[in-house]
């Protein structure tokens, strides 16, 4: 086994993974205050781009507005949630330090498995910060697959999330890194789609799929293409005739739970369009909130959500930063975490936001050049 050796710039490295798991300890806060009091504490050394200078005038401007209209706790967690990412991506532009993304799948899949083993054996959830609780401290959203099976919630106190963060990493690792020195071994890919199958997540299931598909390259031949067709008349057969969603704990998966969400999401846009038609100037910063408890964030239609809090200025500026930052580099994870976003926002939460912050800044894609010679 190689020594170890402790580096500044490992103990940086270091430190920055422990920051994707504060949120095992039930907050994201100190991420937020490091990123923002380094970037002032260092503004006057820093090289903006005019665009990122643009977008941050944007970012403020709405946020201005929004204090006039509501809260200003709640515009504050708002700003948090909705634009987070962007303070990470001026953070990571800004710092010598980079992110090993082989080391950090690795962190995460034995995380996730460790979290898995405890609250099935002898730690109950209860005593656990990431899991939604009520006033009396019971687990608001328990889910006990096959009847006994309760799947981990971890960085992202969500599994949906979570499972989200760890198939970006996968797609990053194993379909579009240049980097010969990452580890793209058998042992890390089987690790991590064990991990994504443990979280019990249907978002997951669908973006592990893709990335199976990916790997195979369904078309490239007359054999890949037979295993494909199969692998997709399958699929169809266990969730359609087969009705594996009636199976406790699997009803997610379900023929009829796919109905159910699409009509719902169609309810869900109707109701929101008819929120902001309440009230003036809503549809431009988003909808009144008296009280942060009335906040709409970690439900489960993010780009719905951003849009009924933030309005069309955080919307537009949200999918502009998306146009500028995203290249033939980071355009993989950044499309893994648009399409996540259909459900729960994983981009959105602390670890997302690091991670999209990252793939988004100069020093990401100049490293990834640096690869690619």
């Amino acid at each position: 086994m190689r020594d170890i050796i402790f580096t500044k710039q490992n103990l940086n490295e270091y430190f920055l993974y422990s920051l994707f798991l504060l949120p095992l300890l039930g907050t994201s806060v100190p991420a937020y205050i490091l990123a923002i009091g380094y970037l002032l504490f260092k503004i006057t050394s820093f090289k903006f781009k005019i665009q990122d200078l643009f977008f941050l005038a944007i970012i403020v401007l709405w946020f201005s507005l929004k204090t006039q209209q509501s809260d200003l706790k709640a515009c504050t967690v708002l700003f948090r949630y909705y634009f987070g990412f962007y303070v990470f991506y001026l953070f990571f532009n800004n710092i010598k330090t980079s992110l090993k993304l082989d080391k950090l799948l690795w962190l995460l899949c034995f995380v996730i498995i460790l979290e898995a083993f405890l609250i099935n054996t002898i730690l109950p959830v209860q005593y656990l910060p990431n899991y939604p609780k009520d006033g009396l401290g019971d687990f608001l959203a328990e889910t006990k697959i096959l009847g006994f099976y309760q799947r981990p919630y971890s960085i992202g106190t969500s599994s949906t999330i979570t499972s989200t963060l760890v198939m970006v990493l996968i797609f990053y690792v194993f379909g579009f890194s240049k980097d010969k020195n990452i580890d793209k071994s058998n042992k890390l890919l089987f690790l991590s789609i064990f991990t994504v199958i443990i979280l019990g997540s249907g978002t997951g299931y669908a973006l592990l799929l893709m990335f199976l598909v990916y790997k195979i390259g369904p078309f490239k031949n007359k054999i890949s293409a037979i295993f494909s067709l199969s692998a997709i008349f399958l699929i169809y057969y266990i969730i359609f005739i087969l009705d594996i969603g009636s199976l406790d704990g699997l009803d997610k998966i379900s023929a009829f739970y796919l109905e159910f969400l699409y009509d719902f999401k169609a309810t869900q846009i109707e109701e929101v369009i008819s929120v902001l038609k309440s009230a003036p100037n809503q549809f431009y910063i988003g909808r009144i909130f008296e009280d942060a408890k009335d906040l709409v964030i970690w439900s489960d239609f993010a780009w719905l959500n951003l849009f009924e809090c933030t309005g069309y200025i955080g919307l537009y500026v949200t999918i502009f930063i998306f146009i500028f930052k995203t290249n033939r580099y980071n355009y993989i994870p950044i499309l893994v975490f648009l399409i996540g976003a259909i459900h729960y926002g994983a981009i959105y939460s602390l670890p997302g936001q690091l991670l999209a912050g990252y793939f988004m800044s100069t020093k990401f894609k100049n490293n990834e050049m640096l690869k690619s010679i």
